[in-house]
């Protein structure tokens, strides 16, 4: 079996792929990326926000190679074990499936493009998301890997049968 094939599959999702789902991309790309194979996409793609790649920046990341995709260009095409849904669930458009993923988690993150701020308030809300979509993909491959070596592990099963 090749590299490719053995990674885990994972696709993140929002309204539009041009600020949460980027960032998780990258984040979760730089903490595990040799285990999992790492997409986004949105509903309706734009350009990646500036101040996605300004906030990403700060904390030693890039967006470069990056841009926004539709959710579209993956089905039928690309089966994904995980789908995760990183925008807020009461948001009219979020993302609420995606067809062929073997499971859907949810990762809830507020809108970043709410109207009503000013820059300072608008670039502290981009900080905010990024920091909790680094924790929330920290707490997640955690999970991943405490599962891998946990009671119910395809691992531990096939060691203990032998």
């Amino acid at each position: 079996m090749n590299e490719r094939a053995e990674k885990v599959r994972v696709i993140f999702l929002d309204q539009d792929n041009s600020v949460r789902s980027q960032i998780a991309e990258a984040i979760l790309r730089r903490i595990d990326g040799d285990k999992f194979e790492i997409h986004s996409g949105g509903i309706s793609p734009v350009p990646i926000h500036p101040l996605a790649i300004r906030v990403m920046e700060e904390s030693g990341f890039s967006l470069d190679g990056h841009s926004a995709k539709s959710a579209q260009k993956y089905f039928g095409h690309q089966a994904f074990q995980v789908a995760i849904m990183v925008s807020h669930p009461d948001e009219r458009w979020c993302p609420r499936l995606f067809p062929g993923a073997m499971r859907i988690e949810r990762w809830p993150n507020e809108d970043p493009n709410i109207g009503g701020l000013d820059e300072d308030q608008r670039l502290q809300l981009f900080r905010r998301i990024r920091d909790r979509i680094k924790s929330q993909a920290e707490t997640w491959v955690k999970a991943q890997k405490d599962a891998e070596t946990g009671v119910f592990s395809r691992k531990r099963t096939l060691a203990a049968a032998h």
